[in-house]
């Protein structure tokens, strides 16, 4: 997991200049905190900010290079039965953090409204507004990436492919991302039920990136997967290799990574 994350850093770049060709991902914002009020200084030298929410709050972590020019954002989304605060507790993203700030992206830790929201509406409303409440803390250059882990795939991809921030996406990464909502009910009756929660009884038409990628806006976005075929919680030939497959096929910009 640890190279995993190095690599999804390290590649985003790329991934971001195939991108292009979808057209800038927004308008530049000029914005930036006028405050230290309420950051929080790492050993590192990265600042974080708390960004409060009735559905979880997130947690923006901005790199020393990006308080000094412009800088992309990434957004990151959680894996099931996680939080925003975990990216910033947890050791492997050490390795991602230091491959951030050697490539200068702000980092958005999401919250997905819950620990286990499956990219439901709660899922990508409560994304959308820790977007929108990050702008005014960052420089932002315009480019926009998402990043799901595990359970986080389906919030991160869904943001790309219906366009729920307004633009295109610059590119999505997975690691280990669950991408097939309907694979994930039909294999487990835990995550069955996990599902059915998370939707309270609103349909799941169009929030699986797999079942539903037909009719998605931006199913061209440029897609980084990063697997394991030893990983059998998430099954990659069944989730991320599959959707590589299916982006593929209409001229989607694709990488995929895999580790034993």
């Amino acid at each position: 997991m640890r190279n995993g994350l190095r690599t999804v850093a390290l590649t985003l770049v790329a991934l971001g200049a195939l991108g292009s060709v979808q057209g800038q991902a927004g308008q530049a914002q000029a914005g930036q905190t006028q405050s230290s009020a309420g950051w929080t200084l790492d050993p590192d030298g990265r600042r974080s900010l708390i960004l409060p929410d009735p559905e979880g709050d997130s947690e923006l972590v901005v790199p020393p290079v990006c308080w000094q020019r412009t800088c992309p954002l990434v957004i990151v989304s959680h894996g099931r039965g996680g939080q925003a605060s975990d990216g910033s507790t947890h050791a492997p993203f050490d390795a991602m953090l230091d491959a951030l700030d050697v490539q200068g992206f702000v980092l958005l830790l999401s919250s997905d409204g819950g620990r286990e929201t499956w990219g439901s509406p709660r899922a990508l409303n409560t994304l959308r507004r820790a977007y929108r409440a990050a702008l005014p803390h960052f420089r932002h250059d315009g480019r926009v990436y998402t990043l799901g882990i595990s359970m986080g795939g389906l919030p991160a991809t869904l943001t790309a492919y219906r366009r729920t921030l307004g633009f295109p996406i610059h590119a999505v990464a997975l690691v280990a991302g669950r991408v097939n909502l309907n694979n994930a009910v039909r294999t487990s009756r835990s995550r069955g039920r996990s599902v059915a929660a998370a939707f309270a009884g609103a349909s799941t038409q169009g929030h699986d990136p797999v079942n539903d990628f037909s009719g998605f806006a931006g199913r061209r976005t440029p897609l980084l997967v990063v697997s394991s075929p030893q990983d059998t919680a998430v099954r990659g030939s069944q989730n991320g290799l599959l959707l590589v497959m299916l982006a593929r096929k209409v001229g989607a910009h694709t990488d995929s990574v895999c580790f034993v």
